[in-house]
């Protein structure tokens, strides 16, 4: 009877030390997951989401060099360093290639795409490029804003239509980034260009400026690097909460499992 009693508890202790070692295993899982979370979070925290309004990529120049940034003018007229914004490109982004002549970086007619346009909608950011800081009696000719890098799910594209709907292009992933995806911007001014994307999700684009200043030379900026959210993800919130709320449920399990093995 002794003996049959140590192997009996021998067994138990083997099944509460599987069960232990998965209560463990899964609530490692999840506070994993809820960490992931709660970082997302917090790196939204840092970052402004800019959905619908007038906002520029904004070209300054201070202390002999290039400085870019966000300017939002609407609703109210505030500036961003490149990481500190989001441009949110909703759903009336969404839409379909024309084809014909958009079809070498927008694919053929009826491929899905999602263009901040280089007119108005009140449901999107107007994006425009300016250089509205700059006096153009100080530059030599035009300055480069250069396309040195994208990260994303899709081709990045950026365009304007001529008088005769024709597209002409100004940079594009399409085809592989090259020194002639660059836009050539006027000092002193401002303007709109389409920005499209070939699939929604989250791009960071890296720009570069360039020009020839009358007293301090070829100037060069540092890469900045901006970030597109297609189609904007649901609030990082919900799943911080989310996170947090799976991680007391677990706690609350493991007590009561402990509970119940207390009881054995």
């Amino acid at each position: 009877m002794g003996l049959e009693g140590r192997e009996l508890t021998g067994a138990e202790d083997f099944a509460n030390c599987l069960h232990l070692f998965e209560i463990h295993r899964t609530c490692f899982m999840k506070t994993t997951w809820m960490l992931a979370g709660l970082t997302l979070a917090l790196t939204t925290q840092a970052q402004t989401f800019i959905g619908s309004g007038h906002v520029d990529i904004g070209i300054g120049y201070e202390d002999k060099a290039f400085d870019l940034h966000v300017h939002q003018e609407d609703p109210f007229e505030q500036e961003f360093a490149p990481g500190e914004a989001v441009f949110a490109v909703g759903s009336a982004a969404a839409g379909v290639s024309p084809g014909g002549a958009f079809s070498s970086f927008l694919g053929p007619a009826g491929t899905p795409i999602w263009t901040l346009p280089a007119t108005a909608n009140e449901s999107l950011p107007y994006l425009g490029f300016g250089t509205e800081e700059l006096t153009a009696a100080d530059w030599a000719g035009n300055l480069s804003l250069s396309l040195k890098a994208v990260s994303g799910p899709g081709n990045f594209s950026v365009w304007s239509v001529n008088g005769f709907g024709a597209p002409e292009l100004r940079m594009s992933t399409a085809n592989g980034i090259s020194a002639d995806d660059r836009l050539l911007l006027v000092p002193g001014s401002h303007g709109h260009l389409n920005v499209g994307f070939s699939a929604p999700g989250d791009y960071l684009v890296t720009l570069e400026a360039s020009g020839t200043h009358l007293v301090d030379g070829l100037r060069i900026s540092d890469p900045a690097t901006y970030r597109f959210q297609v189609i904007p993800e649901p609030s990082t919130w919900a799943l911080a909460l989310t996170g947090a709320a799976v991680v007391a449920l677990t706690l609350r399990r493991q007590r009561n499992s402990g509970k119940q093995l207390g009881h054995d």
